[in-house]
């Protein structure tokens, strides 16, 4: 399956839950995804949650009608730009998984709760129990819990959560590890290096030959995920000759080196062109060049320079690049810039670890993705009609990123990418198909930039996902946002935990200011 556009190759099974949410009893199998229809198969489909971060529970809008893993197939159109959502959360939340023995289910709480507010502040807006009736409401749940967790954590560690059971109002007293200060900004300092360290050691254990499970894509999407998880070991420290994910890497690299060449089982379907291994190689490179970068490596570096020489052939005669060689998808195109992102970012880290890249590729895929772009900078999804002017943050940091790396900072075009980018550097939910490839992308190229962009992403809204998307068990959970909400299906869940982990660390790393420079390819010097 395409890692960007989530298309149902068979008719899906529809599961739903009945409203209330089943009893209390086998909570924690739910964990972490909700119902599953064949857990640990390809294309699992599970259920698109919210998160509430420590607290450790998942919850669906109250709302709506319940939620189901029942996929839309179809052609889906490539883009919503200019339509952001307000994406702050439901105003009511019911209960559907709890973690087994987390904080949310010692304090009482129970499936098929109603969440309304905290603190005796709703959701719906209105003045705090007791408080001013001309305080300001809080919009939506977001903001309000993500708020609550951190001055829990910073203060007392006990978080009042307003529910209804049974159609009445009852509080309950959550109790959160109590942290300090640092709570408040987790994204700095001790907070940062904890979380990090957390999500480095799950990406540990749970990795498996190697490397994960497969979910998405195959055995290429498995390729891809330890590709991320690989290069979050990287932000910590590690390398394959020190660190203490060293042993991590060099397994990541052997199932890495197998994927490869194993190629992608989709790609023998006659019905329309579904390789997508050119996810694989463009993740290669950027996981293989850093570890170059980090290490040198003569035999890696030779693989390296064979993985660059695949990408530079297989670009199409546009510039631009495709999911694999074979021609139009089973939607009808060939080249899409998200994809032309990674490649570019692959190119640009292995020409900084020493590989020959040729410059006349770099010129047609620039050539092709400025073709594509606004006159802001903005990387559009491609060329066709209806594709060109549309740039995202995704697009155009990984662009830009990759662009930079190659030594093309002081072109023009790369320039307006850059002034893009800092203008929109948390303007995630223009985005398309995967939240988290936005938040990954664009926390990278604020960590690559100054301390007024860094601050920018954080506060605009980055600081109360990444407190809404942790888990008492170390990982990153993914969420509901307006695309998928109307779309019934989201990328992120079926890529799996996995994916939003090694992609959180990623840019944690990348922030973390106590670690010696790391992902110096990607990102430079700092």
């Amino acid at each position: 399956m395409s890692l960007t556009l989530r298309v149902a190759a068979a008719v899906a099974v529809a599961l739903t839950f009945a409203s209330p949410a089943p009893a209390q009893k086998g909570a924690s199998e739910r964990w972490p995804f909700g119902v599953e229809e064949a857990p640990g198969t390809l294309g699992e489909k599970r259920l698109d949650l919210f998160n509430l971060g420590p607290l450790g529970a998942k919850c669906w809008d109250a709302d709506l009608p319940a939620p189901s893993t029942e996929m839309t197939s179809g052609r889906r159109s490539v883009e919503r730009h200019g339509d952001g959502g307000a994406d702050t959360g439901p105003k009511r939340l019911v209960v559907y998984a709890l973690y087994g023995k987390g904080p949310a289910q010692q304090a009482g709480l129970k499936l098929g709760d109603v969440i309304t507010g905290v603190g005796g502040a709703p959701f719906v807006g209105g003045p705090a129990t007791g408080a001013s009736p001309a305080a300001a409401p809080a919009a939506g749940c977001f903001a309000p819990m993500a708020d609550a967790i951190r001055s829990a954590e910073a203060g007392d560690g006990k978080l009042v959560l307003d529910i209804e059971r049974d159609g009445k109002p009852e509080q309950l007293t959550v109790k959160l590890k109590k942290v300090g200060a640092q709570a408040l900004t987790p994204e700095q300092g001790k907070m940062l290096a904890t979380l990090h360290d957390d999500a480095l050691q799950w990406l540990a254990d749970h990795q498996v030959g190697g490397g994960y499970p497969e979910t998405l894509g195959g055995g290429n999407g498995a390729v891809v995920q330890t590709c991320l998880a690989g290069l979050a070991w990287i932000s910590g420290g590690s390398s394959l000759k020190k660190g203490k994910h060293k042993g991590n890497l060099q397994s990541a690299v052997d199932f890495v080196r197998r994927g490869l060449t194993e190629g992608d089982p989709m790609k023998g379907r006659t019905e329309a062109n579904w390789d997508q291994t050119t996810w694989g190689f463009a993740h290669a490179a950027i996981f293989f060049g850093e570890l170059c970068v980090a290490a040198k490596d003569k035999a890696l570096q030779k693989e390296l320079q064979a993985i660059v020489d695949t990408l530079c052939q297989r670009q199409e005669a546009s510039g631009g690049y495709g999911h694999g060689p074979g021609g139009k998808n089973a939607l009808g195109y060939i080249e899409l810039n998200i994809l032309a992102a990674y490649v570019v970012s692959g190119l640009g880290v292995a020409q900084r670890a020493g590989c020959t890249v040729d410059a006349a590729i770099v010129d047609k895929l620039l050539g092709y993705t400025r073709e594509s772009a606004g006159d802001d900078g903005g990387v559009g999804y491609a060329t066709g009609p209806g594709q060109k002017g549309m740039g995202n943050i995704g697009r155009t940091a990984g662009t830009w990123l990759g662009a930079r790396a190659l030594g093309r900072g002081e072109d023009p075009f790369v320039a307006r990418m850059q002034g893009y980018v800092q203008r929109h550097i948390a303007d995630m939910m223009g985005g398309h198909a995967s939240l988290q490839q936005h938040i990954l992308l664009g926390g990278l190229a604020a960590a690559a930039l100054d301390a007024e962009t860094r601050a920018a992403y954080w506060d605009g809204g980055l600081r109360r996902d990444l407190t809404l998307a942790r888990a008492p068990d170390g990982s990153f959970q993914s969420r509901p946002w307006h695309e998928t909400l109307s779309m019934g299906s989201n990328t992120d869940v079926t890529m799996g935990e996995v994916w939003t982990t090694a992609s959180w660390a990623i840019v944690l790393g990348a922030h973390r200011s106590d670690k010696k420079a790391a992902l110096v390819g990607w990102l430079g010097a700092r």
